[in-house]
């Protein structure tokens, strides 16, 4: 089984690792041809399949060796114990792997389809140590810290991995985040989150205009929420939703 290969992060974050486990490989007597406390892996694995195999795990969360393996810090890994499992992140890789093995075997092969799409790790990683959504990273924020809090998370985890397939910058996960904060009645955080969903996702769509709308009339800002709706009308003058929310406030309907 092997992960994809998929790493997050700048282009020098990413020719570092590439070199840095290369050197690893190359370098005499990093990894032992003799393993130990192989559960997963066959015992008479090659030494050079196992390391590619490591090599893809590493690209997929954008890690190093060390993320799983005990070692003292450091570039070197002279000192790792590759057969510890001293780590939880280690003891959690060796069950992601039996899960996707699972995953591949017995439910994606009884589909009965020819060569069916495997499940890898970058599937869910996509070069995240701990994968995630963007909207589930922003309510938690929001919900521990503040909207500054969140607001610079989002422009920060933007910069970082923009185009890098981590997180998902469109418009969606901010439009669903905005919803629940609607249903939930913050409506302060689903303004802010929407005047950032159409400032970075421009021009953005009739679904986003509408979402703005709402939060700025539920947040009673009358003004700026006609304006969104006058805006969709000149944009598609056919939009029922968007000439009834501007009839009720023209008319200070509730």
């Amino acid at each position: 089984m092997f992960c994809g290969l998929r790493m997050a992060g700048s282009v020098a974050t990413k020719l570092f690792l590439a070199l840095a486990l290369m050197w690893a490989i190359a370098a005499h007597g990093q990894a032992s041809n003799d393993f130990t406390n192989l559960q997963f892996f066959p015992k008479t694995i090659p030494r050079d399949e196992l390391i590619g195999i490591m090599r893809t795990f590493s690209f997929s969360l954008n890690v190093r060796c060390q993320y799983c393996h005990a070692s003292k810090e450091g570039v070197s890994l002279k000192d790792a114990n590759f057969g510890s499992d001293e780590k939880e992140t280690k003891r959690t890789a060796r069950a992601m792997l039996r899960m996707v093995e699972a995953i591949n075997q017995e439910y994606i092969a009884k589909l009965g389809r020819q060569a069916p799409t495997q499940v890898q790790c970058v599937t869910c990683h996509h070069g995240l140590a701990k994968p995630t959504t963007m909207n589930a990273v922003l309510a938690e924020t929001l919900e521990k810290k503040d909207i500054p809090a969140a607001i610079a998370l989002y422009r920060d985890l933007r910069k970082k991995y923009y185009g890098d397939g981590g997180y998902d910058f469109g418009e969606t996960p901010l439009n669903q985040l905005t919803e629940s904060l609607l249903i939930q009645k913050k409506t302060q955080a689903a303004v802010a989150i929407m005047e950032l969903n159409v400032e970075v996702n421009t021009p953005p769509s009739m679904w986003s205009y509408n979402l703005l709308g709402m939060a700025h009339k539920a947040n009673q800002e009358t003004e700026k929420a006609k304006a969104d709706f006058q805006k969709i009308l000149e944009l598609n003058p056919k939009d029922e939703f968007a000439k009834k929310q501007l009839e009720e406030l023209n008319t200070n309907k509730p």
